[in-house]
Order: C-alpha cells, then sequence, then structure tokens
C-alpha cells in the first residue's frame, strides 16, 4: 500500500507547478541588478528607482531567486549579490547573462508549452507551437539567430577550456575539425591550448562560417593558417586530412540514423581519424541538469541525450568502437571512438 502523502509532500509538488524561477532569471539580467549590487546591498526601493520598475514586484521576484541562493536578501527588503547573481553580469568570468535570456525566451517557453504533444507523440513542441522546425525558424529570425549563437558562444567559453583541458589528446592531433562549430569558439580553445594542432577546422552552415569570420579576436588564428573553415552542410560533406573530428553538445539533436550516417561520412573521408564528442551522457543517476535538458531537447527539436550503451551502439554501426568516457570536472564528458 502506497504511504500516505503529508502536507510537506503536497507543498513540494505544488512548489514545482511554478515556472517563474527563469524567468525571474531573465528580468534580473534585464535589468542588471547584479551590476547595480556589485559595490554593495540596496534596498528595493533603491533598486527600483535606478531600474525604472515598481518595488513591489521586484521585491517578489528577487525573493523567488534568493530563495534558490541567486541574490541573498541580507535584511527585509535589502538585497545582495552572490556567486551565482555575480554570474548575471555580462562580462564577468563564467558569464550567463545571454543564457539567462535564452532559457526563458519566448520560443522556449512556447515549446514547453506543447510538451504534452511531444510526450503523446514523439514530436518536437516547437513545431506544434510555430508550424515549422526550430532551425528553420531561427533562419527567419535574425535577432533570435544571434541571441541563440550568442549564448552557444557563451556556453563554450564557460565549459570549453575545461572539457578541453580533461582530453589532451586533442593535443596529439596535427587537424582537427569541428563539426557544427558555430563561429569558432570551442576549436579556438582547442588550439589555444595545444599549439601542437596545425590546423583546425570550423564545420557548418554559410552563414554560420561568415560570422565567425567576421569575429575580430579570430584574425590572428585566420591569418596565420591555423584556423579554416568548411561551410556547408556537413551531412553531405565534411573536409579530409582530418586527424580527429570533434561535436560539442550537438549529437543529441540528430537521430539514430542521422548520426550513423555522419559517422560513417566521417570514416569514408579520413578513415583513421578519432571521433570525440563532447557530450552530455545520460544515465539512471544523471543530475537535475541532464534531466531538464533532456526535456529540453525533446520539447525544442525532439533531441534526446543517449547513453554510454546507445554511444556505443550508433558508433558500432557505423565502423567505429567506442574507447571511453572520458570525464571533464563538468556535466559534459568526452565520447572517444577510432574505427575499427
Amino acid at each position: 500500500m502506497d504511504e500516505q502523502p503529508t502536507v510537506a509532500d503536497i507543498t513540494a509538488l505544488q512548489e514545482l507547478m511554478f515556472p517563474s524561477a527563469a524567468m525571474c532569471v531573465r528580468v534580473a539580467a534585464e535589468l542588471r541588478l547584479a551590476d547595480l549590487l556589485a559595490d554593495g546591498p540596496l534596498t528595493t526601493a533603491e533598486l527600483a528607482t535606478r531600474t525604472g520598475t515598481e518595488p513591489r514586484p521586484l521585491s517578489q521576484a528577487l525573493r523567488v531567486l534568493a530563495v534558490e541562493g541567486v541574490f541573498a536578501e541580507v535584511s527585509p527588503g535589502v538585497f545582495a549579490n552572490t556567486p551565482k547573481s555575480t554570474l548575471l553580469r555580462e562580462g564577468v568570468p563564467d558569464s550567463q547573462y545571454v543564457m539567462s535570456g535564452l532559457g526563458a525566451a519566448d520560443w522556449l517557453w512556447a515549446s514547453y508549452g506543447e510538451l504534452g504533444h511531444s510526450v503523446r507523440t514523439g514530436g518536437p513542441g516547437f513545431e506544434k507551437a510555430y508550424g515549422t522546425s526550430l532551425w528553420a525558424w531561427l533562419g527567419q529570425h535574425p535577432g533570435a539567430a544571434r541571441q541563440f549563437n550568442d549564448a552557444m558562444r557563451e556556453f563554450s567559453a564557460t565549459w570549453g577550456p575545461r572539457i578541453v583541458a580533461s582530453y589532451a589528446e586533442f593535443g596529439a592531433a596535427e587537424v582537427v575539425a569541428d563539426l557544427g562549430g558555430g563561429t569558432g569558439a570551442f576549436l579556438t580553445e582547442i588550439l589555444t591550448r595545444y599549439p601542437s594542432v596545425a590546423r583546425g577546422v570550423v564545420v557548418d552552415q554559410p552563414s554560420v562560417v561568415e560570422q565567425a569570420r567576421a569575429r575580430a579576436d579570430l584574425a590572428p588564428l585566420i591569418s596565420s593558417g591555423r584556423l579554416d573553415f568548411f561551410p556547408g552542410d556537413f551531412f553531405a560533406d565534411v573536409p579530409t586530412g582530418i586527424d580527429v573530428y570533434t561535436t560539442k553538445q550537438i549529437t543529441h539533436s540528430w537521430s539514430d540514423a542521422q548520426l550513423v550516417a555522419l559517422l560513417k561520412r566521417c570514416r569514408d573521408a579520413s578513415p583513421a581519424a578519432r571521433f570525440a564528442a563532447a557530450e552530455l551522457v545520460q544515465s539512471h543517476d544523471a543530475s537535475k541538469f541532464l534531466r531538464h535538458f533532456d526535456i529540453m531537447m525533446y520539447a525544442t527539436m525532439a533531441g534526446f541525450l543517449r547513453t554510454e550503451d546507445e554511444y556505443a551502439d550508433v558508433f558500432a554501426q557505423a565502423g567505429y568502437q567506442l574507447q571511453r568516457i572520458v570525464p571533464t570536472g563538468t556535466a559534459f564528458a568526452v565520447i572517444e571512438a577510432t574505427p575499427v
């Protein structure tokens, strides 16, 4: 017989029904509250005056965040920064300023609103809400696409150095190709940390490659020949002469059939190349972050996180053998496979 629920159980369940935390984070970032508190605590009234907001709802939003450790209410109505809230400042180390906006973006909330559709049909909630795929929609909405790409670059700046430092085998390669490499953040980290890598190749859509070429900070790597680009659809073509193909946080976007097809293409293009995927690996004891991320992927594009066994299976279908899962001290791991 099931245990009878307690009042605490009822309250805990009801607390899960509030979607407000992500939006409060977004509002706090938009109002630059962490910047205003950088020099010390301020009252809600002072914050409201400086941000042109209403004190009561501002206080309510701050209290929601304070209970999660984002800001601290040091005395009634007086708030201060915490290590978590400091991350909402733009330009600080490991800043999550752009990501805070993406996490509560209108299109993402609309996708969550159709999660029931995803659960019932296996299709992405985004397509139910917008009538097209996320990628097609981003292609038609440059502002949202820019926010998405900026958030991915910020995400790479946070986790990329830690991932790259955990996989020293990058340094043994002469040429590394980053499939879906975006504007080059992850590959730049590899080239910077491992000078022994002679050349890196960003493989992505032409519009994304154009953004990467326009980055002033990449100019020295580009002019020296260490950073190159391969614009196009990597499901149709990938560069040859590669020692390591890598991906970061994208294989969860593809079906098994798509991933196997891509791996086979890489195998044909560079038969001796290793594959090193920096990805989130699902497991029965996965963290809260991974579980929520998994749901987000299904809601937006019917993507999903794979287990170690599932990765081993798709690699085997493409002629690779999974060698090991390398922990990185983050939510990510490096999944290493070699051609059979």
